[in-house]
């Protein structure tokens, strides 16, 4: 289930989600019974996603944290540096997780590659506001694996950036989906290393063939269902 902070208990998995940042991108913290913490897409404000993380791990008696990235773009990755300093000062073991293919967007030529995407769709003004070294990724992802320890499965969907994926939870009941496919609408494909060709055939060939009742969680804005979405792309 879906919580907000705040909105109370439901039974395991716990899915919960904040907006963060100046453009609202949302972090899900997805607290299994089994297996390490999951964090997707730890975008900004790593103040107010810690007390989540240190909440659930003491629930649940993780004794680590995954952190993966839906994709690179610094909405999205900006909260890394806080965030993994944070959890070093608690002793927490964590990982960083992206697919190979957006590797450019961390480690030394992050600030670059990121100041690359924001100038070619002309927010440079969001970049200079949030501009940080994003660590190096710990773990490359790969179509159809599983995050280690887990039963959540790793979806390929390059379109939006090459390395964009969407990640099937809940045994497959929930995709959480990043900036691939919204709610009435999909990523954008103006920036330097987007390709709308690809997106379309992303969401067409590993999205739409999935259950109508999936739901979707989003990487902006609010959830929907695979089956409201396919009828734009079928």
């Amino acid at each position: 289930m879906l919580a907000r902070p705040g909105a109370g208990c439901y039974n395991r998995p716990m899915i919960q989600s904040l907006s963060v940042g100046p453009i609202g991108a949302n972090t899900y913290i997805v607290d299994q019974t089994d297996g390490p913490l999951l964090v997707f897409d730890p975008g900004a404000e790593a103040n107010r996603i810690l007390p989540l993380i240190l909440t659930a791990i003491k629930r649940g008696h993780q004794d680590s944290v995954l952190l993966v990235c839906t994709h690179g773009h610094l909405d999205h990755t900006g909260g890394l540096p806080e965030l993994t300093a944070s959890l070093r000062d608690h002793g927490i073991k964590h990982q960083i997780c992206v697919h190979a293919d957006d590797v450019a967007y961390f480690g030394a030529e992050s600030v670059r590659t990121n100041q690359r995407l924001f100038d070619s769709i002309q927010a440079s003004a969001f970049f200079d506001r949030l501009q940080a070294v994003i660590p190096a990724p710990d773990l490359l992802l790969q179509h159809d694996s599983l995050l280690p320890g887990t039963d959540v499965r790793v979806l390929h969907t390059p379109g939006h950036s090459p390395g964009s994926c969407c990640f099937l939870i809940e045994h497959g009941r929930t995709l959480i989906s990043g900036d691939t496919l919204f709610k009435g609408g999909r990523g954008r494909t103006d920036s330097f290393d987007a390709s709308e060709d690809s997106l379309l055939r992303s969401i067409r060939e590993r999205l739409c063939n999935l259950p109508e009742s999936t739901r979707v969680l989003p990487g902006h804005g609010g959830e929907t269902t695979i089956g409201k979405e396919r009828r734009h792309y079928l």
